[in-house]
């Protein structure tokens, strides 16, 4: 059960995901976005398609896009990773426009080892790629999600939001290392 801290970061994010227009949002389920995701399941403005794959709610979203719909896949830094062939193929090269929502996992507020890895090499492989890329905080930053999906369709490409355990789960400090 989530603590009011996250229940409140968890409906800020949707009332923002709201107000930028997404009608659509791809997910998997991930410990740091559950709040999230159970909060995207009650917007009825949000039609929510749960997947078994990252890329395939890339392809959901690039899908969405083509019927002039905004939308947000929903998954962690690793689904970034995951999806790259479709991120770098068919939605840049064919100008397909959405928000990635991701969770930025393997950062200094995350503590486990095995995550590590997912921080060191998320951003460098979102340059690579030519992504554009912007972080949520949790300190007062919750607009950079409607500008991010404004510039997703300005730049009529993805943009991915990385964000961090605060402004999930509204706890600031990291786990003790594992």
């Amino acid at each position: 059960m989530p603590n009011s801290a996250t229940t409140a970061r968890a409906e800020a994010i949707v009332g923002q995901l709201v107000t930028a227009g997404i009608s659509v949002a791809a997910t998997l389920p991930e410990s740091w976005l559950g709040a999230v995701l159970d909060r995207v399941d009650l917007e009825p403005g949000i039609r929510h398609i749960r997947v078994a794959r990252e890329d395939d709610g890339a392809a959901v979203c690039a899908g969405a896009a083509l019927a002039g719909k905004r939308s947000v896949l929903i998954c962690q830094n690793s689904g970034l990773l995951l999806s790259v062939n479709g991120l770098a193929g068919y939605a840049l090269h064919h100008q397909l426009p959405f928000l990635a929502l991701a969770v930025a996992r393997g950062e200094r507020d995350d503590g486990y080892f095995y995550q590590a890895y997912k921080g060191q090499v998320t951003e460098p492989v979102l340059n690579a790629v030519g992504m554009p890329y912007h972080r949520l905080t949790g300190d007062g930053d919750d607009h950079i999600i409607g500008e991010a999906m404004n510039q997703a369709w300005l730049y009529r490409r993805p943009v991915a939001v990385l964000c961090s355990r605060r402004s999930l789960l509204g706890e600031g400090d990291a786990y003790e290392a594992k």
